[in-house]
């Protein structure tokens, strides 16, 4: 995707934004340069809502959250604008042409997104780049599959076992020295301890893709990934560690399944890294 110069005027730079990030508040824009003043940003999303080029999701208070921030998308309107400007096509911006309906996932969607914004930045750091990235809630064009099929978003596995696994994103990374590496991303939301059972099998579910190679034969590529599994704190982690543990799932991928919270990977995403076994793992 083509990106707007920094120079450009702000909507440009903000539509980018939206196409690339998919849904964003308002101190995710700024968070990526599409903004300094949320003022000023907040006038500029209301005429791109008035010209339909950007859509608003709002949620209002939610008990034991309180006021969630609004989040902001792409319509195909904006991607037109964008395709316009840079001679391409407008499905190269993956508008969303339907007003999103979800309601539960609001942190666990925008905790996705920090990633995302934490990454580009940590690529950019080390001279490389985020080649491709594609979210459970989609992105921009199909990722190109095998036999040259395109595969659709989200992406969608069936393992052997009879189940099915939907990551909440697959990233390929052209890495700083030249090398090219496969991740998948899950956010470990573990609703206050309640759900660690459902992450568990979740990081099962992507030790048997490692295994069979579901993922590689389903993108095309003949490498295999390690699975970044982000928390919301620490003791959630620990606790997910030691049951892995427990139930003896991923001895054989542990250093394939690396760990961080969701704060330490939003501040700097090369950093604070573990692997299943507790050992400090780089990026």
């Amino acid at each position: 995707m083509t990106e707007a110069p920094q120079t450009e005027f702000p909507s440009l730079r903000l539509l980018n934004r939206l196409a690339r990030y998919r849904f964003m508040t308002v101190a995710q824009l700024i968070a990526t340069g599409a903004g300094k003043d949320r003022k000023h940003l907040g006038q500029v999303l209301r005429r791109l809502e008035g010209h339909k080029h950007a859509g608003m999701l709002a949620w209002g208070v939610r008990p034991g959250l309180g006021r969630l921030p609004r989040m902001y998308y792409l319509k195909p309107a904006g991607a037109a604008a964008l395709a316009a400007y840079f001679r391409e096509e407008p499905a190269r911006y993956g508008p969303i042409a339907r007003t999103p309906k979800f309601t539960v996932d609001h942190l666990h969607r925008r905790h996705c997104v920090d990633c995302h914004i934490a990454l580009d930045a940590a690529m950019e750091a080390e001279g490389g780049s985020v080649a491709r990235y594609v979210a459970y809630y989609g992105g921009p064009g199909p990722w190109p599959g095998a036999n040259g099929q395109a595969k659709a978003d989200p992406i969608k596995l069936r393992l052997a076992s009879g189940r099915a696994l939907i990551p909440d994103a697959i990233c390929d990374l052209q890495r700083g020295d030249g090398r090219r590496q496969l991740h998948a991303l899950e956010m470990c939301m573990d609703r206050g301890g309640t759900d660690r059972a459902r992450i568990v099998r979740q990081i099962e579910s992507h030790c048997e893709a490692m295994s069979d190679g579901a993922l590689s034969d389903a993108l095309g590529l003949d490498r295999g990934y390690r699975l970044l599994c982000v928390f919301e704190n620490r003791p959630s982690l620990d606790a997910v560690r030691r049951r892995l543990a427990d139930e003896g799932v991923g001895e054989n991928f542990a250093r394939l399944i690396l760990m961080n919270t969701h704060k330490r990977s939003r501040d700097d995403f090369a950093s604070g890294w573990v692997d299943a076994a507790g050992d400090p793992a780089p990026f």
